[in-house]
């Protein structure tokens, strides 16, 4: 028979939780950190099975316009089972089963908007709204070396890196400690962030200052002047792009971005990863470096039956719907 626990505090939750988590996002140091820097009234659910952890989920309160992705202002309360701080992990994990069970178990419990974010299996249509969320990008590193990946590229997009490389020649792209995270690098994610068709919460100056020794700054400099940063993370061979930021009028003429994405892949090929995680968004440039869509869902119910209704009815205008070109960057034979 299967239990459920209702923990407020990341504090206060069990060993099992890290042994059931599928990655660093979702475990007990960082969920700490998140409450830490960016708290959204995160709170925490337990499926238990004889004593066994078998399904966990985080869950966190933040208002959103419900139908981002068409760019239509429609702010709503949402209580999101997900990591807050835009990553593409899901929020909740375990048994397939048990997952389920949980869900049920959270729709009873939680009022008003429900959605979950970035689910790895498309949910079963039925009493809830569904869709697909953006897509994350995975590289798969099968190299030895840098040079190694240039040759596995199809010619044109060798050709397209190698243009790359030529028009950051000027550039130069320094490795930092992310204490030494400025209010000049602030500035550029919030330029990110406003641009962004697919916005969840806005993190402050102190949340990228103090992230744990782990995480590792990328910052891409013309002159003095900083152009663009990026932050990373390696966890059990996996490289995670985190969060960046880019100064798009220096964009334009420098390439600054596409410049942070080659040296992303470059070193999480020379960290000997053995996948690239590089986030869900940009997708195309993404791809034409080599990357792979894998698909996320989304799955929200609302506890006032009208309102789900409605929401089941206006699922289509909540999901991302961009159709991704087949870039098929590599070639199947490594060189």
């Amino acid at each position: 028979m299967l239990e459920y626990l209702n923990i407020q505090d990341s504090i206060n939750l069990p060993l099992q939780w890290d042994e059931l988590a599928d990655n660093y996002f979702q475990q007990i140091k960082f969920l700490k950190y998140t409450e830490k820097f960016n708290h959204c009234n995160q709170r925490y659910y337990l499926c238990l099975e004889d004593d066994k952890m078998v399904s966990a989920a985080i869950i966190y309160s933040i208002r959103l316009d419900i139908f981002t992705f068409i760019n239509i202002k429609s702010p709503i309360k949402m209580n999101i089972v997900g990591v807050p701080c835009s990553v593409s992990s899901a929020g909740i994990f375990g048994n397939k089963s048990a997952i389920e069970a949980l869900k049920n178990h959270i729709y009873n419990e939680e009022k008003g908007f429900v959605l979950f974010l970035n689910l790895e299996e498309k949910p079963k249509a039925g009493l809830y709204a569904l869709g697909n969320t953006l897509p994350t990008i995975i590289l798969r590193n099968r190299f030895v070396k840098w040079e190694n990946y240039k040759a596995s590229l199809r010619s044109n997009y060798r050709r397209r890196l190698n243009q790359i490389n030529m028009a950051n020649k000027d550039l130069q792209f320094r490795k930092m400690k992310c204490k030494d995270f400025t209010k000049e690098m602030h500035k550029l994610y919030i330029e990110v962030y406003k641009r962004s068709r697919s916005k969840l919460e806005k993190l402050s100056l102190k949340f990228f200052q103090n992230l744990p020794k782990e995480f590792n700054l990328l910052v891409c400099f013309k002159e003095d002047l900083i152009i663009g940063w990026n932050i990373s993370l390696i966890n059990n061979d996996i490289y995670y792009f985190f969060l960046g930021g880019i100064d798009y009028n220096q964009n334009k003429t420098n390439g600054a971005y596409l410049g942070l994405l080659a040296s992303l892949i470059k070193d999480g090929i020379e960290s000997k990863s053995e996948f690239i995680e590089l986030g869900q968004t940009a997708e195309i440039p993404k791809m034409r470096m080599g990357g792979m869509p894998q698909s996320r869902f989304m799955e929200a119910r609302h506890s006032n039956w009208a309102l789900n209704k409605l929401l089941i009815f206006s699922s289509p205008l909540m999901e991302y719907k961009r159709k991704l070109e087949n870039t098929n960057a590599i070639k199947e034979v490594l060189l």
